[in-house]
């Protein structure tokens, strides 16, 4: 229980109210629809990471500009993740978390400039830069897989995964702008 509170990812996918990692092999025969629910389960997990990591980010950021953006974006990650469930709805599919340690190490690395750097524009620096690459993940993953949906006409997922896909581009573009305003 313990290691579960140190790390509220850690066990985390909802099947029936049970906790329990999932991990998905492929076999060379996954067709299309089955790499786009695993990815989408994936972004399942990152959102709902973000959501737990935005409140830390927030109270150790500097900025009333930054504070501001990482809000904002804390509702919006909040909508990511109905749109996400529309999609599993879509599908026919219960809403599951794939782990994703890219989102992990990410996150980690946000800790990390937050343990290193004192209070201010630094810490600031490094927030920004550590949530622009988190934005950067997101949006190729958003942009590809609305892209493969379209193809697939899946339109109703297409159209939920391009709405937030124009949500982390603004957040992308707002943290471009506050690194603009920095001052060291």
């Amino acid at each position: 229980m313990d290691a579960a509170k140190k790390n509220p990812l850690r066990n985390i996918v909802v099947n029936d109210n049970n906790l329990r990692f999932i991990k998905f092999k492929f076999n060379g025969t996954t067709q299309i629809g089955e790499l786009l629910l695993n990815e989408i389960k994936s972004l399942y997990y990152i959102e709902k990471a973000l959501l737990i990591a935005f409140p830390k980010i927030i109270k150790n950021s500097c900025s009333f500009e930054l504070i501001e953006a990482i809000t904002i974006h804390f509702e919006e990650t909040k909508n990511h993740i109905i749109r996400l469930e529309d999609a599993f709805l879509c599908s026919n599919e219960n809403p599951i978390l794939q782990r994703n340690q890219s989102i992990e190490c990410l996150i980690n690395e946000i800790d990390t400039i937050i343990e290193t750097t004192k209070f201010g524009s630094v810490r600031d620096a490094g927030i920004v830069l550590a949530l622009s690459k988190i934005e950067h993940y997101e949006i190729a993953t958003y942009n590809i897989l609305s892209t493969y949906a379209a193809s697939m006409n899946e339109n109703a997922i297409a159209e939920l995964l391009a709405e937030s896909l124009n949500e982390e581009k603004i957040t992308e573009m707002r943290l471009n702008k506050i690194a603009d305003t920095l001052k060291f």
